[in-house]
């Protein structure tokens, strides 16, 4: 929980593109320790997670991996890869980008409202809350849900289940057949 106070008091000093990037980079890294935590195999889990050309080594394969493995509901899924769309966005211009911009807050009013937005939470003078403070709600709600599974897998010491294990073998008996019965018309 430290890191996640130390990420939310830093974020009111960055600008718009260090915020995204910033946040973006928490997400990347907090998906790596929830997958590591779940994984079975530390060994292996970290060739999959870590490294050069690492299968699940880009935010973009963290987020689809953390959904199919049920690590993440369906709405964390869809706020992650908007996040992942803005940082690219940010990322990759390096002029005009902010969070103002029409392309951008779009995305970002694609996202469920946040808890503190459900509770009824003041908003802006305007009524609406800035791209910018929907973005560090939502990506809070998120970022704490995921460390603290994260955290949780860790000390229950729960892991991926082994589906294929130790299994009574099966008998199979082949019969020959001539001919199949043809259905009448």
């Amino acid at each position: 929980m430290d890191e996640l106070n130390s990420l939310f008091e830093s974020l009111y000093e960055h600008d718009d593109r260090g915020l995204v990037l910033t946040i973006a980079a928490f997400a990347e890294d907090t998906l790596e320790l929830l997958l590591l935590a779940y994984l079975r195999e530390p060994k292996q889990a970290k060739e999959l997670v870590n490294g050069f050309n690492a299968p699940l080594g880009t935010f973009s394969a963290r987020v689809k991996a953390a959904y199919v493995l049920g690590l993440v509901q369906k709405d964390g899924y869809k706020t992650l890869e908007i996040l992942r769309k803005v940082r690219n966005r940010f990322a990759h211009n390096w002029d005009g980008v902010s969070l103002d911009r029409q392309d951008i807050e779009s995305l970002i009013n694609q996202f469920s409202p946040s808890r503190l937005e459900e509770c009824g939470a003041k908003e802006s003078e305007t009524g609406k809350a800035s791209a910018r403070v929907r973005l560090i709600k939502k990506m809070s709600d998120i970022l704490i849900d995921l460390r603290m599974l994260a955290k949780n897998l860790n000390k229950d010491g729960i892991k991926a289940p082994l589906v294929m294990g130790e299994m009574e073998p099966v008998s199979v008996e082949f019969v020959e057949v001539e001919q199949f019965p043809h259905e009448s018309s």
